[in-house]
């Protein structure tokens, strides 16, 4: 008991924190929220937000994926709640609560923390230079309209492919977990991260990205052109990432996609679409939380009483 009551005032501090500076992120702007609602239309935001949705459901696969190759391997409901309830740390300040909520909820299904995180740190890695991959290439290839060389596009893109080689993720990933993204096994040493992984990898955050685009696709005018805005979401998240301070990468996302969308569509619209954007993964993010951990919670009876029935039958 005397364990118990600071876990929960720790979760209970965790929830209100996230809430709170989530809606910090909005301070002084709903007046512009309301005129762009009115504008876009409620429906469309709420067909972006279903969107939005899909492409998270893909990265909880991948991180759940990541995580049965450390050893740990959960049911995907379970493996939601952990990844979508501590991916609301990062609405903290700093680049450190998302992976220590999902350290923490990981030992509720008997998750080590190291694996928790290790998980976590190859899933940053991947979402992060994919986002750099793509959007590089679509620049390189002339589908962006930017005030930078087509070369020097093509070389990030370049450095993103090898950023998501295992080569370069293992010994990344392993100084961002503290350990070795080696696991032992009965038959030696098991890598955690090959070839197969990172074409899973490429797989699902390929489905995400497409997916991110198309929900800031229906924000926008309807001459925009698909691909770019793919490309411009993919570039702009992944400059959120690296903004680690930055609420959810909050401002540094928003000035990435005006300043890609700007010359295509204007530079009011894209500021518009970029503010909604931010709503709509906003509650998009709070919805899978929500959704994840009350299924989750309504599991734990049950595997409470199937535990219960094989002691009385022992």
């Amino acid at each position: 008991m005397t364990r118990a009551r600071p876990l929960l005032l720790a979760r209970a501090a965790f929830v209100v924190l996230t809430v709170a500076f989530a809606w910090w992120g909005f301070r002084g702007r709903w007046d512009e929220i309301g005129d762009a609602i009115a504008t876009t239309g409620p429906g469309e935001l709420l067909l972006a937000v279903a969107v939005a949705l899909a492409g998270l459901l893909l990265t909880a696969v991948l991180w759940r994926h990541l995580l049965s190759r450390l050893g740990s391997s959960v049911p995907q409901r379970d493996a939601a709640a952990i990844f979508f309830v501590g991916q609301l740390g990062k609405y903290i300040p700093g680049s450190v609560w998302s992976f220590a909520a999902q350290a923490q909820l990981g030992r509720r299904h008997r998750v080590p923390a190291r694996s928790s995180v290790a998980a976590s740190s190859v899933f940053l890695l991947l979402h992060t230079f994919s986002g750099v991959t793509l959007g590089s290439a679509l620049a390189a290839a002339g589908v962006l309209d930017t005030d930078l060389p087509r070369w020097l596009w093509a070389l990030a893109a370049v450095a993103g492919v090898a950023a998501l080689l295992p080569p370069i993720v293992r010994p990344l990933g392993s100084r961002i977990a503290g350990r070795p993204l080696v696991e032992e096994a009965g038959n030696g040493r098991h890598e955690t991260y090959t070839a197969r992984d990172l074409a899973v990898a490429v797989a699902l955050m390929l489905g995400t990205w497409t997916a991110y685009g198309a929900a800031l696709v229906v924000l926008l005018p309807s001459t925009v052109d698909p691909a770019a805005v793919v490309g411009a979401f993919a570039l702009s998240h992944a400059a959120g990432v690296l903004l680690v301070f930055a609420p959810a990468g909050l401002g540094a996302r928003e000035g990435v996609l005006i300043a890609l969308l700007g010359p295509a569509v204007g530079t009011a619209p894209a500021a518009a679409a970029a503010l909604l954007a931010r709503v709509v993964h906003t509650v998009a993010d709070f919805l899978a939380a929500a959704a994840a951990a009350a299924t989750s919670r309504a599991t734990e009876p049950a595997r409470a009483d199937e535990k219960h029935a094989r002691s009385a039958s022992c």
